[in-house]
């Protein structure tokens, strides 16, 4: 027998197991050492018809009662048109886009869209902090996501963050945000958005004030996306307005420096016990040091954003997307008292009537939980369920 056949001898038997080893080497997840993360300024704009509300002439935006009594009137009274007036947004859009440390094959064309909740900025997915938030990545959306192989992005919504500031009360309201969103959106799929980067599938991740937003744009661009997750999050404005008098709302620009030169209408939480028991619900549910970190570093929240919270929360009779919510069962924004319940009386399931064609609507109600998903003890396990739903309907 020739050499040459004897080396094949010896190889053949090896040909079919080292076909399955790069078969497994090929289809692997691959592995690198974290996500890549890029700060992006996105230029855009938008337009939407946003409300006139009866701003009290002479308001003294430094009397937080006063502001708060005008938010729960306008907010009490849900069933008032007011007038509408065409409203454009032309501005930056700051963002941090990044690319998964997990490379998974069928998710290469979907982005986690990031939109956070008021006074909160990108930061908010981040765990508070970046590279590495409170903690490392214990609390960081972004880090999870990461590890499943999506691509994120996580974005400073108007008003907040590095993103351009237009007026607090004519132009931050759900009705031009959501179309900033809508945008943005259109951006992704086209390629524009995120250099080289286009995206099929668009997952929208929101929480509070965000999640609204979500819920806006199901309604109004139902085709935008294609899987929703609504964090901290429920349909009634009641205790979202009954509440909000405990964070003691001030001008921002009077409480920091860092504000320095913002509108009036631009407010703060300036209540450290207020926005303890609104946002964050039962000590023991969260590290002490993550909540001074949050109270300390805490962004601003637009008077056209609480008076305009009801415009986002309508039914979106054409989404067809699947949705899952998460809302703590001490949430005390949206349950009163700060008891959410459980079952079909929680607000998380009667928020699912909101999407009446959609795919499925599941709800999670993580135990001894607040407002701020991911930034309790549970987060983990919140990033975890979220994850296995969107695994469990074809993402």
């Amino acid at each position: 027998m020739s050499p040459f056949y004897s080396i094949l001898s010896v190889w053949k038997p090896l040909t079919t197991t080292t076909l399955l080893i790069l078969s497994t080497l090929l289809t692997a997840p691959l592995v690198t050492a974290n996500p890549t993360c890029t700060n992006l300024r996105i230029p855009l704009t938008a337009t939407a018809s946003n409300e006139v509300f009866p701003i009290p002439v002479g308001l003294n935006y430094s009397n937080p009662a006063a502001v708060s009594a005008f938010v729960q009137t306008v907010l009490g009274d849900a069933g008032t048109a007011y007038p509408l007036i065409p409203t454009t947004f032309t501005g930056i859009v700051a963002a941090r886009y990044c690319e998964p440390e997990v490379t998974i094959a069928n998710r290469s064309d979907v982005v986690q869209l990031f939109m956070s909740g008021v006074t909160e900025n990108n930061l908010y997915w981040f765990g508070l902090g970046y590279p590495n938030g409170y903690d490392g990545n214990e609390y960081s959306t972004v880090d999870y996501a990461s590890k499943q192989g999506y691509p994120t992005l996580a974005i400073d919504r108007i008003g907040v963050g590095n993103s351009t500031h237009p007026d607090p009360i004519l132009q931050q309201q759900v009705n031009l945000e959501e179309a900033v969103s809508h945008q943005l959106v259109t951006m992704l799929k086209a390629g524009t958005a995120v250099p080289g980067k286009t995206f099929n599938r668009i997952i929208f991740v929101g929480h509070s004030y965000g999640s609204i937003l979500g819920n806006a744009q199901a309604t109004n661009h139902p085709g935008d996306i294609s899987a929703f997750i609504l964090t901290g999050y429920g349909v009634s404005i009641i205790p979202v307005a009954a509440d909000l008098p405990q964070t003691v709302p001030f001008p921002a620009t009077l409480y920091a420096p860092r504000f320095a030169g913002f509108a009036p209408g631009y407010l703060v939480t300036s209540s450290e016990a207020g926005r303890r028991a609104y946002l964050w619900g039962k000590p023991g549910s969260y590290d002490e040091g993550i909540f001074e970190m949050d109270y300390d570093d805490e962004d601003v929240v637009g008077l056209g954003e609480l008076l305009s919270i009801d415009g986002g929360l309508k039914e979106a009779p054409a989404s067809t997307a699947p949705v899952y919510i998460i809302t703590g069962d001490s949430d005390d924004v949206f349950c009163l008292a700060a008891t959410c319940g459980d079952g079909p009386s929680s607000p998380q399931a009667q928020a699912c009537a909101l999407f009446p064609k959609a795919e499925t609507c599941e709800y999670f109600i993580p135990v001894g939980t607040g407002h701020m998903i991911s930034l309790h003890y549970s987060a983990q396990t919140s990033f975890q369920k979220y994850h296995a739903f969107l695994a469990s309907v074809g993402f």
